[in-house]
């Protein structure tokens, strides 16, 4: 086998793993969602699928709890106050999403539930079982123009993952290439050596 048919057949195959890997990466668990100022806004939220007797259900952003209910019990965050919800009924149906009304320019950001399970029966101590990531953008422009950026926020998040796989496939491809230059390299020096 000629260098050249080497080098391609290698090229080929490095392609190849590298669009089957970037096929199976799992989705972003992150929901991305618009609303306007002074609307309301409903942040997903299920956990159906988590094993536990009486739901206690936290939400949070990065730098402070929003909304935590377990029961008739509620928490409502400094600035989130009569206006953050999710309601009993919902919670034991399985639905922990968040209910947010008179939405502000500063409700933007990342918003994370989670569902508080004891570790036993007799446990005091609670783990946190992560639920949800949503984004939240807040607009205040005109109701005609806020399904054209609702459509856009929704584009924006599948630029931002179709431009994940490429950063990655870039870099694959730049450590192959400068493996393969470094062995192409080492085979020519060989090759001389060798004809000499």
């Amino acid at each position: 086998m000629t260098l050249n048919t080497r080098t391609s057949l290698l090229y080929t195959t490095v392609i190849l793993c590298i669009a089957t890997c970037a096929g199976s990466l799992p989705a972003p668990s992150r929901i991305f969602m618009s609303a306007r100022v002074g609307s309301s806004a409903v942040l997903p939220c299920d956990w159906r699928n988590v094993s536990t007797q009486s739901p206690h259900v936290e939400w949070r952003t990065y730098t402070e709890t929003v909304f935590e209910r377990r029961g008739e019990e509620l928490y409502q965050g400094e600035g989130y106050k009569e206006r953050v919800d999710v309601p009993e009924d919902h919670l034991l149906k399985g639905d922990c999403s968040l209910e947010l009304k008179n939405v502000r320019p500063e409700d933007a950001g990342v918003y994370e539930s989670f569902l508080l399970v004891r570790r036993t029966k007799r446990s005091l101590r609670t783990k946190r079982v992560f639920l949800q990531s949503v984004e939240l953008s807040v607009d205040d422009a005109p109701e005609e123009s806020h399904s054209e950026n609702k459509a856009a926020a929704c584009s924006a998040g599948t630029i931002q993952t179709s431009s994940w796989i490429t950063a990655i496939f870039l870099l694959f491809f730049l450590l192959f290439t400068s493996f393969h230059l470094s062995v192409d390299h080492h085979l020519d020096v060989v090759e001389r050596l060798a004809q000499s």
